[in-house]
């Protein structure tokens, strides 16, 4: 698939550091002053919640919001800036196919760094990506998955939900397993990687021919519109 996002040094904002009632002022301010294809961290406890609504509301169509980390302490999201001239009613197909292509740039980069001899920091970037995978893997069962069901007249058990939910379990085993040998250098994470690419590569191309454009199909603009920002204010 085609790669939209670099993996680089991307400047944080400390929103623990700044009083609430400043933060979404802040944020907005800080986004504002992002170009095209920039991106910004936003770290601390409040990040979610009325400060997302006030995104989606006053910088609609604008931003694409990925949740880093969502452990305690740890809360951090990135916050990325859309063309000006992209439309403010998301698809999902756009949506979804553009979480695919940051997950697999940050793939790459951890493996091009375990390929470089800087295990530790293809640990990291690995377990990133893993999270951001597990994350996208969780919306799509809680939220899109039945959205399509309940469109389509199709249960749970059958037709192409039941075969993706059934490799997404094949998924998350195989991230686990490179996950927790990354960091040693005699670990066989490599031919466990081109496993998950066998499984992952057919499963993004299903989703993004078939699943992510019949969805919208389905729903049509507003509601597919309106199930972007429930997959945006997704914490599970």
């Amino acid at each position: 698939m085609p790669t939209t996002v670099a993996v680089e040094a991307i400047p944080t904002l400390d929103l623990c550091s700044l009083p609430p009632d400043e933060r979404p002022k802040r944020v907005l301010e800080a986004f504002d002053r992002l170009t095209p294809g920039e991106r910004l961290v936003l770290a601390g406890a409040d990040w979610g919640g009325e400060l997302l609504r006030q995104l989606q509301s006053e910088r609609r169509g604008l931003f694409e919001w990925s949740v880093l980390s969502s452990r305690p302490g740890e809360r951090r999201v990135e916050l990325a800036r859309r063309a000006d001239s992209a439309p403010a009613m998301r698809t999902v197909d756009e949506a979804l196919s553009w979480d695919h292509d940051r997950l697999d740039a940050l793939e790459r980069e951890a493996f091009g760094r375990r390929a470089a001899g800087d295990f530790e920091s293809a640990a990291e970037i690995f377990s990133g990506f893993a999270a951001g995978l597990r994350r996208h893997i969780r919306f799509e069962e809680e939220i899109l998955f039945p959205a399509f069901e309940t469109r389509a007249g199709i249960p749970p058990t059958a037709g192409p939900t039941a075969v993706m939910r059934v490799e997404h379990r094949e998924i998350e085993e195989l991230i686990g397993l490179i996950e927790a040998g990354m960091a040693d250098p005699g670990s066989k994470v490599e031919a466990l990687r081109l496993r998950l690419h066998d499984v992952l590569g057919d499963h993004n191309l299903k989703e993004e021919q078939v699943l992510y454009p019949t969805t919208d199909e389905l729903l049509g603009e507003k509601e597919a519109d309106a199930l972007v920002a429930r997959i945006q204010r997704f914490d599970g």
